[in-house]
């Protein structure tokens, strides 16, 4: 937290990646708070509030909040110089354009030269930093925002501001090529990503539980292990897909369930099923908000969520599965159904690149299907799932005596993995209105 923090807060445009709860927004409350206390200029919008709007007028909404903002201060430090006048001409001008009951695109365009003066004089002359925080950008059409970007950079551009703008990467376009439109990684701004996956298990879990543990010592609870068995724990990490948000709300969740069992002492494994499965419903909420901007894309990926839940449970038994680095390249337009189960926490990525054992250079992903999706009622005798125990992987299968298999070295993690089924991307096309 306290590195990207750091990241977040220098004079940089980032693009702030993560998935629903992990952290996010209170990375820019914090970084926020912080650049207030040291003086600097700041403004929030919060993308889900303008989802619906045209691209010009959401554009024009965050250089509202820049105005107000510039407008503001300048009346403190000497509102009767030139630079008053001129934020104040600038800020009624775009008021101007919000009331009017249609926005005029070279209108927009106009006055994009004239924020960039105001905001640059304004910024030199007071010798003030000024930061744009975009929350939630993820809710605008992916098509618009590229567009949005690229007039918020110009506003911007030669000035001591920068945008901060947070989002999911598979459900964000930040720049388009041709023609050129949008924030070029690595040229025009930096990346901060957020995730913490399970492809390193060990990691998840030890910084999951420092989490956790400083809210149970504000509670004067000394350990973890006053409150769960050392299966739950591990349990947990798993069924939170390494969420923090999830994590901790299926920490409480499962901590409830085992107030309500007669003489529980700790919170066990079945509790975590329990709330990991009481879970999906509220999930599937979810994925439809996140997608609200295009209906069309929240009922594709429902439907791939079935899809996928079909082939793990019913036709394969195995509650992970990979898919082939060829297949995604051949068929990105497919692979992009995987990557947005991914970003809504329905599939979970365990490794990035498994080789195969009988073709050389052959490599392929491995995903996990939500423990939401198979635990409490839906857990069924022989389906082999992944589990983590201290922190290493396990493959065992449901409700019988086979032997569990540890991945105790890197040799053994990846036989386990290579056992897993190949879902072929070809299979997604019969996902209901996908074209």
């Amino acid at each position: 937290m306290e590195f990207n923090l750091s990241a977040v807060t220098a004079s940089r445009h980032h693009l702030i990646f993560g998935r629903r709860g992990a952290g996010k927004t209170a990375l820019l409350v914090e970084a926020k708070r912080q650049l207030t206390a040291e003086g600097a200029l700041s403004c929030w919008v919060n993308m889900q509030t303008l989802r619906h709007e045209t691209p010009d007028r959401v554009f024009l909404y965050v250089l509202e909040e820049i105005a107000e903002s510039i407008v503001t201060k300048q009346q403190e430090i000497k509102p009767e110089s030139m630079i008053s006048v001129m934020a104040v001409d600038f800020y009624d001008a775009v008021r101007r354009l919000l009331s009017a009951s249609e926005v005029d695109e070279r209108d927009v365009m106009r006055i994009i030269p004239q924020a960039q003066r105001v905001i640059h004089r304004f910024l030199q002359v007071s010798d003030l930093r000024l930061y744009v925080f975009v929350d939630d950008f993820y809710y605008l059409p992916r098509d618009h925002q590229p567009r949005i970007l690229d007039m918020l950079h110009g506003v911007v551009r030669d000035s001591n501001a920068w945008l901060k703008i947070a989002s999911i990467r598979h459900l964000t376009r930040w720049f388009q090529s041709s023609p050129p439109l949008g924030l070029q990684t690595m040229h025009d701004a930096d990346l901060i990503d957020l995730d913490v996956t399970l492809q390193d298990p060990q990691r998840a879990k030890t910084f999951l539980e420092s989490i956790l543990l400083q809210y149970a010592k504000h509670v004067g609870v000394a350990s973890l292990g006053r409150l769960f068995h050392a299966a739950a724990l591990d349990r947990l990490v798993l069924a939170s897909g390494a969420v923090p948000r999830d994590y901790l709300v299926l920490a409480g969740s499962a901590i409830a369930k085992a107030q309500r069992r007669q003489n529980a002492k700790l919170v066990g494994v079945q509790d975590v099923n329990q709330a990991a499965g009481d879970a999906a419903q509220v999930k599937l909420q979810e994925l439809e908000d996140d997608m609200a901007a295009d209906v069309s894309s929240a009922a594709r990926t429902i439907s791939g969520l079935k899809a996928v839940r079909d082939f793990c449970l019913e036709e394969t038994s195995f509650t992970y599965f990979l898919v082939g680095y060829r297949d995604k390249e051949d068929s990105p337009h497919l692979y992009s159904v995987i990557t947005d189960l991914l970003d809504v926490r329905m599939i979970h990525l365990i490794d990035a690149g498994v080789s195969d054992a009988h073709a050389a250079g052959r490599r392929s992903e491995v995903y996990m299907l939500d423990l939401s999706q198979f635990s409490g009622s839906r857990l069924k005798g022989g389906i082999q799932v992944l589990d983590f125990s201290g922190g290493k992987i396990v493959s065992r299968k449901t409700r019988t005596t086979d032997a569990v298999k540890t991945g105790n070295t890197p040799r053994q993690v990846i036989a386990i993995l290579r056992a897993g089924p190949t879902l072929e991307l070809k299979r997604l096309e019969r996902v209901h209105g996908l074209f």
